[in-house]
């Protein structure tokens, strides 16, 4: 699969150009891993030790600079951030800093917290802004840090990151508890819209920080935190020549086991998160809920309900809808899009109550109305307008006698009865035929509520490959929130979905057998016959579920969604045992090996470029198109170094099968089958060039061996044209040396 941007055919390597070394390539899916909508707050420690910077290192290549911890983690922010802008829209991102110079530090525009904290970012939703800001200011510390690439002298932290924020004296630096309060207090202002996973990521070289005599306050907040629905991750960092040990106060605050910090142990708190803001700058759709409707099985009328809900396993990714704007100035309004429906006689605007639904029957200039007369001429309307009229100057007379200046309108509207007098729908305009929106509702519905109706059971022979032409749904019991079907003004909860649709699926599982259904799935949806897959739940080998217990609802087609197969179809050719043995080999060796396909690696090519286009031009930067990876295109490498000598054989199979040189001659919109012309059925035409009688051949002789000869014919319809060209052929590529005799 390519993308629309190049030519994905003609950018493929030629098959000699694979022979070159190749290292096998391990698929990075970090980048494509589902994740959850989330609200995050980055915590950095903004100490002293924090603005050191890490030890310079040698190389062959010379001098590696080291960046403190407090510079590497604002990267992983900004690196988090830059992403979710896109991928992430709706998340929220938070960035505070602590044990900073309260006397230094300049006020923050979101609020003022516990002294010697600072709100870079408030937790909100995800704006180019905001992070354009940070952005700027990490450029001009790279430009500061990279100005010391030629000295000598070990590097020395960048002026604009310690004027931002300043660390403030040892001896001031805050209790943990106050920085965990000021966590809360940020995602209590964040309000109800932080709905979702909330996580404070806290990241700090510190392991005994102040308040280690009374930790009771420190575990008191994170308890709150926790109680509001917030975790905390921390970010551990070692200091030059001091190994962080989280056993001296974290694990004690964090309520965590010395077991949970094995992995922590192994590598850098800043590697940790560098890794984790990976996993976060994923584009996935989730499994959101479809329906949730009422499904009945047994007896005559479904004697037995349970509420089941129904989730789209398959969902297609879109670029989305652009959003109409409207520019003033620097700021930019979303325009607001109303509709207003107008008469086309009068020009003027129509309330909902003038407007109805009206269908055509015939052509109204030919078809003579039987049914009725023309309401809108008849005497009763004319009678109905003057009454109005009455009415109007009624009311001009009263508002002379109070003298006021009359505001008061009258409704000027005047409706056509909705049913003639025997309740039979009105025939408005001779033609078009008036129906009201419940019927127009039942017209769809067929007068079916939205629901599942089991009808019955068949077995699995009854089913084909080819009905299955529609995205289906995988419905699973829904006990605890009830199968929403309005009746009257309430909703009906249904207990025991869980364990009567479980019963359901082993009896269907244990006697092979699918159930058929009328569905009908929304209120705006039209009845469909389906069929209900049973799929039984599987583990994997550590004992995780792998496939849930559930049923497949497959839309089974209408006779008219069928479509009837091309004129043109033939049957295909069946493949031989060793061709089919050699494609065996060749799958053995280009599949996965997870043996499973993982969707999330490939990202849409057309999907990721929109994606990064957008990106580029919010923070307004430049795009090089060159630098896109499309992870959709073939490794051809790979391919060629796994399965290119059984890719050769197999294609050798092909070339020696005599049913491989049959070709499609098409001639105009018919196609026929045109088989390869044998050297054997040819006639002596070489004989005949030899005695000089060719021309007592036939034309389709003569022309059967100009095609194997691959003698040009073209511009030559005539037989002595044909004579002449395969004449002169012969006389300059005489077979075997002989001689034409003279005549």
């Amino acid at each position: 699969m390519s993308s629309y941007y190049g030519d994905g055919a003609r950018s493929a390597p030629a098959w000699d150009t694979l022979d070159a070394g190749y290292d096998d390539e391990v698929i990075d899916q970090s980048d494509y891993q589902f994740a959850n909508r989330d609200h995050i707050l980055f915590a950095i420690d903004g100490s002293e030790s924090m603005h050191t910077p890490m030890p310079d290192e040698r190389n062959s290549a010379g001098v590696i600079r080291g960046k403190s911890a407090l510079h590497q983690a604002l990267e992983a922010v900004v690196r988090s951030e830059r992403n979710k802008v896109v991928t992430g829209p709706a998340d929220s991102v938070g960035l505070l800093l602590y044990n900073l110079d309260p006397e230094k530090v300049p006020a923050s525009p979101h609020g003022t917290y516990k002294p010697g904290t600072y709100v870079v970012q408030a937790v909100r939703q995800i704006n180019p802004s905001d992070i354009k800001r940070l952005v700027k200011l990490l450029q001009t510390a790279n430009e500061q840090y990279d100005e010391q690439e030629d000295s000598d002298e070990p590097t020395v932290e960048p002026p604009i990151l310690r004027k931002t924020f300043p660390p403030c004296a040892p001896k001031n630096e805050l209790n943990i508890a106050d920085v965990l309060s000021t966590c809360n207090f940020l995602f209590r202002d964040g309000g109800t819209k932080l709905a979702g996973n909330k996580r404070v990521l806290i990241v700090t070289d510190n392991d005994d920080p102040p308040g280690s005599e009374n930790r009771a306050p420190a575990r008191t907040v994170c308890s709150d935190l926790e109680a509001y629905g917030v975790s905390i991750g921390p970010f551990f960092v070692s200091r030059t020549g001091h190994k962080f040990d989280p056993d001296k106060y974290w694990n004690d605050i964090l309520g965590r086991d010395a077991s949970d910090d094995i992995a922590d142990q192994a590598a850098d708190g800043l590697e940790m998160l560098s890794d984790m803001m990976c996993d976060l700058v994923i584009r996935q759709a989730p499994k959101r809920k479809q329906f949730s409707i009422p499904l009945k099985f047994g007896g005559r009328e479904g004697d037995i309900v349970i509420g089941v809900s129904g989730y789209s396993l398959v969902s297609e990714q879109k670029k989305g809808q652009p959003k109409l704007v409207r520019m003033r100035g620097q700021t930019v309004e979303e325009v607001a899009i109303k509709t207003v429906y107008t008469s086309a006689e009068t020009g003027g605007d129509l309330a909902e109550n003038q407007i109805t639904q009206a269908f055509q029957f015939g052509d109204e200039s030919k078809v003579k109305n039987i049914l009725e007369p023309n309401w809108w001429e008849s005497d009763e309307h004319q009678r109905q307008q003057e009454i109005y009229a009455e009415e109007l100057l009624k009311l001009e007379r009263a508002r002379r006698d109070r003298g006021d200046d009359g505001d008061e309108e009258m409704d000027d509207t005047v409706a056509a009865p909705d049913t003639l007098p025997n309740g039979r729908p009105r025939v408005v305009a001779r033609t078009r035929l008036q129906f009201s929106d419940n019927e127009i509702k039942e017209l769809r519905s067929l007068g079916i509520e939205p629901q599942i109706k089991i009808l019955g059971f068949q077995s699995p022979e009854s089913l084909r490959l080819e009905d299955n032409v529609k995205h289906s749904f995988f419905i699973y019991p829904d006990e605890n929130v009830g199968a929403k079907v309005r009746t009257s003004l309430t909703y009906q909860m249904y207990t025991g979905s869980t364990r009567t649709f479980t019963a359901l699926l082993q009896s269907c599982v244990k006697l092979n057998r699918h159930a058929l259904a009328l569905c009908r799935f929304r209120i705006n949806s039209t009845p469909e016959m389906c069929a209900l897959i049973p799929q039984e739940e599987t583990f994997t080998k550590e004992g995780a579920q792998e496939d849930p217990p559930g049923f497949h609802v497959i839309v089974l087609p209408f006779i008219d969604d069928i479509r009837d197969p091309p004129k043109a179809y033939t049957d295909n050719l069946t493949a031989t045992d060793d061709q089919t043995k050699e494609m065996e080999k060749l799958m053995r060796k280009l599949r996965f090996k997870s043996r499973k396909y993982v969707s999330d690696a490939y990202p849409n090519p057309a999907l990721a470029y929109h994606q990064e286009q957008l990106q580029a031009l919010a923070f307004e930067e430049d795009f090089d198109t060159e630098q896109f990876e499309d992870r959709a295109l073939p490794k051809y490498k790979g391919i060629h170094t796994a399965a290119g000598a059984i890719m050769s054989k197999w294609k050798q199979l092909i070339d020696d099968d005599e049913r491989s040189r049959i070709i499609l001659a098409t001639k105009g919109p018919v196609k026929r089958a045109v088989v390869e012309i044998d050297k054997d059925d040819l006639a002596d035409v070489e004989g005949a060039w030899k005695k000089g009688s060719l021309d007592k051949l036939k034309v389709q002789e003569l022309k059967d061996y100009a095609k194997f000869n691959k003698i040009s014919l073209v511009n030559r319809s005539k037989k002595a044209d044909i004579i002449d060209a395969i004449q002169d052929h012969l006389d300059s590529n005489p077979p075997g040396g002989a001689k034409k005799s003279k005549s």
